[in-house]
């Protein structure tokens, strides 16, 4: 009884709290988000989306996630027009109709895997809301209930397959929404997409898609976590929730104090990354508050509210882009082929959907407690990052990077409030696999250059050993030796603070330290300022200065990555080389 009663004041005793502070996101913000995805596609847009699914059939799953993005805006009163709700019934009409017997067309899958669990979730708002006749909505269970899995589904992998496929849990769990709303659904076949999913969690309960791109971790945790809410209780249940339990604190290390998700791999600097991850922290919160852990339950719904909080830097933007740069929409500047307007704007919706379902308003708003105090944390090897977090600043650091994405060495250097871009959100590769207006001379991140014969030369391959991080004293601090054929180790050091990022590289001869300098952003120009001994940034009333005890030199080499235009610089100098990054208001740096 005493062990009830002190659990009934700490929870009330939070509850006051939250009462006094304010919820972290209400699910009205969420929708806000959702209408915002819609908001981007005019009425025009909409109609002729429909008219090629009608000529094409579901070619992908954009579309059906934009019929559910406007099936829930009008659920929940957001959309009220007669036009936006017949154009949705009879959008959602066709949605049903084909998806049982969609196939893949041209070798592309038409992306049923994906759709049928957002559709499902939209009829049951619908139906909750009322907003048709029965007969109506009786008619697209019908149709849904026609379903075969193995026929509908595209992704259906050997349980042995050593591959990895998140495709699989996004079908196993389309097929668990299908048990759950009363529409067939077949058990045995979510069982057999999850289990052949188990083996690729790595020690951390991170999911390992090839490459081990940090989307697909948390927004394949995320499919599973969806399964769990609505009702799968099979033989993995117990397994996933150990990840979840592992994964649970590097979730929260991992996000930027922009509130960003980490960098690295595919599908990175959209919009729908935050999305997707509030979704993620908004079902650990109230998971946490179902097992008695509101303290932990108050840090996701802060890690939520930090997400959304990030979009405001991006959706103030018009017209709206669906990646993280102003470039002209129709460029595709910072995609992959997949990553095109019409299915990845909505997406941001739909992600958002998750937030909504998944947000318990009752569990009050806090601070993180990663602001009032350093941490330090390293992945496993198979996802080779490591995250310092100290005063409001981030360094994230990535080797080996992916090549076919990122550049090795310091990807990221972030601060609280500023935009996210401005000193660095994602490294370089030479070859991105999203589309550029550029070509990249070489791979870059802020990383190592050493003079052996006269020539420059640098860490590009990212070639890393003796890795250290830890935080004491309120900064969090990261030590590594650089790999050199033939020659002796050189040392690389960072420092995060409140004081901003110190870096430092020691070793014999002449050095290097490269510097990213944010020139555009596809429709505004920076203004930089040198000096022998400094380079400084400016956009939107923000500053990021770089000091070094060496020389400031401009390489003039431009580099692109999602964000826009970099120029080269570099520090150079004798060990110790020195460089120190600061971010703050414009107003504290005055002129040079």
């Amino acid at each position: 009884m005493k062990t009830e009663n002190r659990f009934i004041c700490a929870w009330l005793g939070l509850f006051l709290l939250g009462a006094q502070q304010g919820y972290a996101v209400s699910k009205a913000k969420y929708l806000d988000l959702m209408e915002m995805a819609v908001s981007a596609y005019s009425q025009e847009h909409r109609e002729s989306y429909f008219k090629r699914v009608q000529t094409d059939g579901l070619a992908e799953h954009g579309f059906p996630r934009l019929t559910t993005n406007l099936g829930v805006l009008l659920a929940t009163g957001r959309l009220t027009s007669p036009q936006d709700k017949e154009l949705f019934r009879t959008m959602m009409t066709e949605c049903c109709r084909q998806i049982p017997t969609a196939k893949a067309k041209n070798g592309y899958a038409v992306g049923n895997d994906f759709s049928v669990k957002e559709i499902i979730l939209c009829l049951c708002e619908v139906e909750r809301a009322k907003l048709f006749p029965k007969e109506v909505t009786d008619g697209w269970r019908t149709d849904l209930s026609k379903i075969v899995p193995n026929a509908t589904y595209s992704c259906i992998p050997a349980p042995t397959d050593p591959v990895a496929h998140n495709w699989a849990v996004f079908s196993g769990t389309s097929e668990q929404l299908r048990c759950h709303a009363g529409m067939g659904g077949v058990p045995d076949f979510v069982e057999r997409q999850f289990a052949g999913q188990l083996r690729f969690f790595d020690a951390n309960g991170m999911y390992q898609d090839p490459n081990q791109p940090m989307v697909y971790d948390g927004v394949t945790r995320l499919q599973f976590m969806l399964a769990l809410r609505y009702g799968y209780n099979g033989p993995s249940r117990s397994f996933l929730e150990k990840q979840f339990l592992l994964s649970a604190e590097p979730t929260l290390f991992m996000q930027s104090v922009t509130g960003e998700i980490p960098f690295g791999g595919r599908s990175n600097q959209f919009l729908h990354n935050e999305t997707f991850w509030c979704a993620v922290c908004e079902w650990y919160a109230a998971w946490f508050k179902e097992r008695g852990d509101l303290r932990r339950a108050q840090r996701f719904r802060a890690a939520a509210r930090r997400a959304v909080e990030s979009l405001d830097y991006w959706t103030r933007s018009k017209p709206l882009h669906h990646v993280k740069n102003r470039f002209p929409r129709d460029s595709r500047y910072g995609c992959e082929g997949y990553g095109y307007f019409d299915k990845y704007m909505v997406t941001m919706g739909s992600w958002a959907f998750l937030g909504y379902l998944f947000a318990d308003e009752s569990i009050p708003d806090s601070d993180l407690p990663e602001d009032a105090q350093a941490t330090a944390f390293t992945t496993t090897r198979e996802f080779h990052m490591t995250f310092l977090k100290a005063g409001g600043y981030i360094a994230q650091f990535d080797a080996p990077a992916d090549s076919h994405y990122d550049g090795s060495g310091i990807g990221r250097i972030q601060r609280r409030g500023a935009p996210p871009m401005l000193a660095l959100s994602v490294p370089f590769a030479k070859k991105p696999n999203y589309r550029l207006d550029l070509a990249n001379p070489t791979p870059l991140a802020i990383l190592p250059g050493w003079k052996r014969d006269g020539a420059w030369v640098y860490s590009y391959g990212g070639k890393y050993t003796n890795l250290t991080a830890t935080a004491a004293g309120g900064k969090a601090r990261m030590s590594v030796e650089v790999v050199r054929r033939f020659e002796p180790y050189l040392r690389l050091e960072c420092e995060v603070g409140g004081e901003g990022v110190a870096i430092s590289l020691t070793g014999e001869g002449e050095l290097a330290l490269t510097l990213p300098i944010f020139r555009f952003d596809g429709e505004r120009k920076t203004e930089v300022r040198e000096t022998a001994s400094s380079v400084s940034v400016s956009l939107d009333g923000w500053t990021c200065r770089y000091e070094t005890n060496g020389k400031v030199f401009n390489t003039h080499k431009l580099y692109g990555n999602r964000n826009g235009h970099y120029r080269r610089y570099e520090a150079r100098g004798t060990g110790p080389l020195t460089v120190r990054c600061r971010i703050g208001r414009a107003s504290e740096f005055g002129r040079d």
